[in-house]
């Protein structure tokens, strides 16, 4: 599957008002949360992406947070075993969120992921996550050295 089919979405968090979908774009995934109140409603999002992006086989993921409420409480929804399957699995993952709330708590989330060797990062702007995800690690580690 490439090409902007969709392979995930989840009644349960529609149920809820909280929706996602899932996609297989030509170089990363992307899975998007929609109307995120509780941290079940991230929980579920999580429980549901997870297996569609080990299926896939793909290391870089994009997840897009859509007019959702923040989350600081990361461990309430199990954060740090999602790291653990993150970490293992040596994925590159990038987040935006479309609120300047959203990307506050993203950074906080990148900067636990980061300090646990999880290749995580968050952007204010979906076209820097995209560029960094794609980016060849060569080239992005030797400018990073500049």
């Amino acid at each position: 599957m490439r090409g902007n089919d969709t392979i995930a979405s989840d009644p349960e968090i529609a149920a809820s008002s909280a929706w996602h979908r899932v996609t297989v774009e030509a170089d990363y995934i992307r899975a998007e949360l929609f109307n995120r109140k509780t941290i079940d409603d991230t929980r579920r999002f999580l429980e549901a992406v997870i297996p569609q992006v080990l299926k896939q086989g793909c290391p870089r993921v994009l997840l897009c947070v859509r007019n959702s409420a923040p989350v600081f409480t990361v461990e309430r929804y199990g954060f740090s075993r999602y790291l653990d399957i993150v970490f293992k699995s040596k994925y590159k993952i990038a987040l935006v969120g479309d609120t300047l709330e959203l990307r506050i708590a993203h950074q906080y989330i990148a900067t636990l992921a980061r300090l646990r060797g999880v290749n995580l990062r968050a952007f204010p702007e979906e076209a820097a996550a995209i560029g960094w995800l794609t980016a060849d690690e060569n080239t992005s580690q030797a400018s990073q050295r500049v």
